[in-house]
């Protein structure tokens, strides 16, 4: 396979429905189970000599919270769950993008230590400003990602918890692009090939706050977004 997705989920992603079929369709310029494959995160050791040879690869979203309700307290069984993936990810040649549960991962890997029971200065915590529902948003970048020039998107938000933008990630990370309700949107690591997003360019249903118009406008720059970083990732 050229790249892998590291399916993050409780419950094993499927191409045929939910986020697993919005993957699908928006990297629909590259066939399932040939050019790419979901790998579960907990699969990751058995398919570590498969996934070292891909070209780039992409980290799902997922119901698992690293941090507590309180915001202060550490889950450290998530955290020893993703052990495998925080490895990966540090020993990893190529590209790697983050989607929402994989761009707070992203964020926590530059100070991973596999013993670790709290934060440290690269935090998350639970969302300020609860959103409903599947919030559709246009957002602005002030700078270009390395892997695509588009810089206006329209895009979905789904989670309840985002990475603090504070002086500890910004020493890793340019932020590319932040809302009020949520200051990291797009980041950019600054000398790693790390790029997370804290939204859902595999778009899925419609809005439950916006106009199909708007998730339609979702699809298409998310499908853009994500294709973009495969070509990236193959050049």
């Amino acid at each position: 396979m050229k790249f892998a997705i590291i399916d993050n989920n409780q419950d094993a992603m499927q191409p045929e429905q939910g986020r697993g079929l919005g993957f699908v369709q928006s990297l629909d310029q590259w066939k399932h189970g040939s050019d790419y494959e979901f790998v579960r995160y907990d699969r990751i050791e058995t398919r570590l000599p498969d996934l070292k040879r891909c070209r780039g690869l992409i980290l799902s979203g997922s119901g698992f919270d690293f941090a507590l309700p309180d915001n202060d307290q550490f889950d450290r069984a998530t955290y020893k769950r993703m052990i495998p993936e925080f490895r990966l990810l540090l020993d990893f040649r190529g590209p790697i993008l983050g989607v929402c549960f994989g761009h707070q991962l992203i964020a926590l890997a530059e100070e991973f230590d596999e013993h670790r029971t709290a934060f440290g200065e690269l935090r998350v915590r639970e969302m300020r400003h609860p959103q409903e529902g599947y919030l559709v948003v246009p957002i602005q970048m002030n700078a270009s990602l390395r892997f695509m020039n588009q810089r206006a998107l329209w895009v979905q938000h789904n989670h309840k918890q985002e990475v603090i933008l504070n002086e500890g990630l910004e020493k890793y990370f340019e932020v590319i692009a932040g809302t009020d309700q949520c200051p990291v949107t797009i980041m950019q690591h600054k000398t790693r090939e790390w790029f997370g997003v804290q939204f859902h360019p595999e778009v899925g249903r419609v809005s439950q706050k916006g106009e199909i118009s708007r998730h339609e406008a979702a699809v298409r720059d998310g499908s853009a977004l994500m294709s973009s970083f495969v070509r990236y990732c193959l050049r």
